[in-house]
């Protein structure tokens, strides 16, 4: 069982924010979000995608005989995110902590919280860091560390989430549905030192913003 970190591409993601992150016991990157891990000095032992986006620098990077690269034909019926939460899967992880994926494209965006919130990956925690959130997926119930007044949002993943339960909020849920295309978790409040989010049916994205000075 492994702790696997996953770089993926879109906007940066500060060193100082990913030296918070602790250790990794494999670190794979899909494609250009090798080059996040470059501007971390995280060496990459997988690196996976089609290569049409990394950079030339990062790409060099990986030939010092510590990275394995799986590379694939453009023409591929999944995106090189997908492939790297395949590579991920297959080293039985005992947590995946994704990183970047934010901003750019939108279809790429909206892609990456398809695949972030896969099923595939239902058994382990997984997490999502970019520059100015952290994100969790939540299956039955998690509590996470805040600040008072740090705002947060939960969004069901894929289908209804019922049964969600919210403590320590300004906004308090007991029991309730949030919907596909509904509105209802966005922007609470967190009260304390912890939010504490319970999911009866389905999943959800609890999408933390990071406040200034907060790593």
């Amino acid at each position: 069982m492994a702790v696997i970190h996953v770089f993926v591409g879109g906007d940066p993601v500060s060193p100082e924010r990913i030296g918070g992150l602790g250790p990794a016991d494999i670190v794979v990157a899909a494609d250009s979000g090798a080059d996040i891990a470059a501007a971390a000095a995280v060496t990459v032992n997988i690196l996976v995608g089609d290569l049409d986006s990394v950079s030339r620098r990062a790409l060099e990077r990986t030939f010092d005989g510590e990275t394995v690269i799986e590379a694939h034909s453009p023409d591929k019926d999944a995106t090189d995110l997908e492939l790297a939460l395949d590579v991920a899967l297959r080293s039985k992880p005992s947590e995946i902590v994704f990183v970047g994926g934010g901003g750019g494209r939108l279809d790429h965006l909206l892609g990456n919280f398809g695949v972030i919130g896969s099923p595939a990956a239902r058994h382990v925690p997984v997490s999502w860091i970019m520059e100015r959130e952290t994100a969790y997926v939540v299956r039955g119930g998690k509590s996470v560390p805040t600040t008072p007044g740090q705002l947060f949002s939960l969004i069901p993943i894929g289908r209804d989430a019922h049964g969600v339960h919210v403590r320590n909020a300004r906004w308090p849920l007991r029991d309730a549905s949030l919907r596909v295309h509904g509105s209802v978790g966005i922007s609470n409040v967190a009260l304390g030192q912890e939010v504490e989010i319970k999911v009866g049916e389905g999943a959800v994205l609890a999408i933390f913003n990071q406040l200034a000075g907060s790593q």
